[in-house]
Parts: C-alpha cells; sequence; structure tokens
C-alpha cells in the first residue's frame, strides 16, 4: 500500500509551497487506493507554537486535504528517537563529540581561507569519547564512496560521501535533530513515498545512510522543484502573500487555489480547471514537471474570478461570512442575493465585500468631484421623478422596478447612461455597482427613497 507524509513544522501558516506539497502526497496517496498521513514536527520547542499547528490543521481542512489515521506528533516521539540514537551508538555508527563552538567557528574560518567547503572534518570520530554535559551524537557518514538514490522525477541522484560531514543528530541538551527524527518517523509511520522540494535533496542522502545503518528500507523520493516568484527568486513575502491564510483573507476560494498549485509542476494535457474527484483520479507522478515554476498572482486572479461565477452559491456564503460580521443585521437570503449581484464582477471575495460596503449604511461619503458632475441641477429632474415612481410601487419587485425605470427614461427622454449614473452615485456614492434596477431592488425602497433625498441636499 501507498503511504506518504507531510509533516509541516508548526513555526508559521501554512506556506504555498507545503499546500503544494501537501496537495501532491494527498492527491498520489488518494490516486493510488493508499494512506496521506499527517505529522507535526514541533521538536523546536523555542519556535513552535499550538496556534500555528491550529492555523496548519485549519488550512488543510479549508483546502479539503484530509488526512488518515492519528495525527502525529514528534514531541510525544522522544523514546523513539533516543532509541534510534542508543542503536547507532551500539552499533558503531554514532559518536559523541564534544567540540565547543568557538572551535568549529575557527575550524569553519580556516576552511573558508583555504577555499574549501566549511564542514566538520571528523576529529572526534575515532576517540571514543565518553556522553558529557556538553557532548553532542553524531552520526558516522561513510569516508569513501558514493550513495546513490533513485528519484521518480529526477533518476538516479548521487553523491560522494566525503562531501557529507558526520551530521550532529542529537544536541547537547539531549535533543534530537531534524534528520534524525524524520528518518524514524517516516520508518515507524511505514511511508512508501516522500514527494517533498528538491531544497531536502542533501538531506536525503544523509538520511539514507542513516536508515541503512539502521537497516530500514529506504522509500520512494520525489524531489519536485520549488515555486518561484516573478523573479526567478523562491517564493517569499516580498512577491506578496505567500501562506494559505493569506489567500483566504485575500478572498481566494480553496478550489481556486487546489486548481492552481496542481498546475504549478504538474499538468494533464491542456486541461486547466478540474474538481478534486478529477484531480485524484488523473494524477500521478510521472506528469511532474522538472523544472521550477512561476507564481503568477494574475492568472491565480483570473482562475479565482472564474470559480467565483461557477460554483454554488453555497461556497461563495461560506466564505463570504468567513471573511467578514459587517452584514450580519442582513438575512442569509439577503446576503446571498447581495452576492449573486456582484460575483460575475469581481475576481476575489474580499472584492465583492468591498464592492458591497454601500449596502451597510444610508449615510455615504460621496467624493466631491462625483458631487460636481452628477449631483447637479440638470438632474434634479430625474431625482424628483424616480422619488414619485418609487414611492408608488406598493410590491418590490424587480420586474415593477424595471417598469419605474423605464416610465422615467421615457418621460424625461433619456438613454441609461444619463439615467442611471446619476441615480449609482446617489444610491451608492460611487459609478461601480450592479446593474441599477438591481441596485435599487436590493436596497429596498425606504433606503432608495432616504438616499435620493440626501443626495439632493448636496445639489448647489
Amino acid at each position: 500500500m501507498v503511504i506518504t507524509r507531510f509533516a509541516p513544522s508548526p513555526t508559521g501558516n501554512l506556506h504555498i509551497g507545503g499546500a503544494r506539497t501537501a496537495l501532491f502526497n494527498w492527491l498520489f496517496a488518494r490516486n493510488q487506493g493508499g494512506k496521506f498521513l499527517l505529522r507535526i514536527e514541533d521538536t523546536d520547542k523555542v519556535r513552535s507554537e499550538t496556534k500555528y499547528v491550529e492555523s496548519i490543521l485549519e488550512s488543510l481542512d479549508w483546502l479539503g486535504i484530509d488526512y488518515d489515521d492519528s495525527l502525529v506528533y514528534q514531541s510525544d516521539r522522544s523514546d523513539k528517537y533516543t532509541s534510534a540514537i542508543d542503536k547507532l551508538l551500539a552499533s558503531g555508527d554514532a559518536y559523541y563529540c564534544n567540540c565547543s563552538k568557538e572551535e568549529l567557528d575557527k575550524l569553519r574560518s580556516e576552511q573558508q581561507k583555504s577555499g574549501l567547503k566549511p564542514k566538520y572534518d571528523g576529529r572526534n570520530r575515532e576517540l571514543s569519547l565518553e556522553n558529557g554535559s556538553d557532548t553532542v551524537v553524531r552520526f558516522k557518514t561513510p569516508l569513501e564512496g558514493e550513495i546513490t538514490l533513485e528519484d521518480t522525477l529526477k533518476g538516479n541522484v548521487s553523491v560522494n560521501n566525503k562531501e557529507l560531514d558526520d551530521l550532529i543528530i542529537q544536541r547537547a541538551d539531549g535533543t534530537p535533530t531534524y534528520n534524525l527524527t524524520v528518518v524514524v518517523d517516516d520508518i515507524d509511520m511505514g511511508i512508501t513515498n516522500v514527494i517533498r522540494g528538491d531544497d531536502h535533496l542533501n538531506n536525503t542522502y544523509r538520511q539514507a545512510h542513516m536508515m541503512n545503518a539502521l537497516g530500514y528500507k529506504i522509500p520512494t523520493y520525489t524531489h519536485i522543484p520549488l515555486i518561484m516568484g516573478d523573479d526567478r527568486k523562491r517564493l517569499s513575502k516580498r512577491h506578496g502573500a505567500t501562506s494559505t491564510y493569506d489567500f483566504r483573507k485575500e478572498g481566494f476560494l480553496p478550489i481556486s487555489i487546489i486548481n492552481y498549485l496542481a498546475r504549478l509542476g504538474w499538468s494533464e494535457g491542456n486541461k486547466e480547471k478540474f474538481t478534486l474527484e478529477e484531480l485524484i483520479a488523473l494524477f500521478n507522478l510521472k506528469s511532474l514537471n522538472k523544472s521550477s515554476s512561476i507564481f503568477d498572482y494574475k492568472k491565480l486572479n483570473s482562475l479565482n474570478k472564474y470559480f467565483i461565477k461557477e460554483l454554488q452559491i453555497d461556497d461563495i456564503y461560506k466564505e463570504f461570512i468567513h471573511l467578514t460580521d459587517d452584514f450580519n443585521r442582513f438575512s442569509d437570503e439577503k446576503i446571498i442575493e447581495i452576492i449573486e449581484a456582484q460575483r460575475d464582477r469581481c475576481k476575489t471575495i474580499k472584492e465583492i465585500i468591498d464592492e458591497s460596503q454601500f449596502f451597510l449604511s444610508d449615510d455615504l461619503a460621496i467624493d466631491k468631484n462625483l458631487i460636481d458632475k452628477f449631483l447637479v441641477e440638470d438632474n434634479n429632474k430625474i431625482f424628483s421623478s424616480v422619488l414619485s415612481k418609487l414611492d408608488l410601487i406598493n410590491n418590490w419587485s424587480l420586474s415593477n422596478i424595471k417598469d419605474a425605470i423605464a416610465d422615467v427614461m421615457h418621460e424625461l427622454d433619456l438613454e441609461l447612461p444619463k439615467f442611471a449614473k446619476p441615480i449609482r452615485v446617489a444610491l451608492t456614492g460611487s459609478l461601480s455597482s450592479p446593474s441599477i434596477d438591481l441596485t435599487i431592488y436590493l436596497l429596498g425602497k425606504e433606503s432608495c427613497i432616504k438616499r435620493i433625498c440626501a443626495a439632493r441636499t448636496l445639489i448647489a
């Protein structure tokens, strides 16, 4: 059975690159009828925070990425790590080292001055030191030959063992380090396939050596290229939003993020848009791209605009009320009507919220330029006629409002723009809103009359 995993560190919100890693592992496991496991790598007690665990779990749930079996916390597994370290010490594949920070800094400085790659030189490797308060445990990397791994995307990858120093697997305070915990966890959890960023490739060589020393079977690895910004540098905050939390806050839909991430490094012919079910059915490792992908915020906006138009209104409503409670005084039905009126005009849920602010209060702050251009004496007759027509409507419906507008335009011999612009400014404080008949309908009779009367007082 295929078993994959996602193993984030709770030191921040879920990065979009991490979300893609989780997605690829999840899709592959689901496609293969296997398991997708989740592990929280929280051994860094200083930087790990519970709030980030909660944020990561919430983000995965939002994206629809569910996990199997129990959630694993590294902080609960210290006995497992201690046992593995003891085994490596007993077999001679690890040793104690008491080099001070000053000693190591001096070594690194001398190597750099000589043009050498800075690394630990193994000076304590054969001294058979005892454990002490200032000792760490180092893994004894083979000195000769090379290690070769088969990567499903890169093919055979290898490194000369001389390039790898004896890395620390246990700190002086007794806590295990990343490379040791990953090895123990992946084997203990039965991980068969590891899909992760190619920035981990150097770690993979080291981890494979440890697995060999512990007698473990090495999983199948797939190292995917990193996501880059438009400057071809690793995606970071300088490029814009980078966490799933930020993207949701900006009003992107989970299906938009899923679709966009799936296409960042994987493709299925010319197909651009997928349901989750389609992605699961189609995803495979053979279609992964070997080159880095550029994160294009314009493409994501375009994709999000498409899904805002196409999704069921309940999915849009869910994100709308998650992002704002400004509209709580309205009924669910009213909020849905507002969303329906705006969804074809907006690229994000946040934009729908921003464009709908005029519904919240009859006290509008109208820009002076709009007042000078549209709230003028020549348009007073339009306001008067509209007020009289609206006042006569007893059954407030879109069809009756359309009839009233038609009557005003006919009586005053007006084209739609000449009629709609001053009315739109009076009702919304801007020139941007849904169609004028729909805007009037959604605002309601009382609010429309109040706003038009208020606008007339601004006519010089």
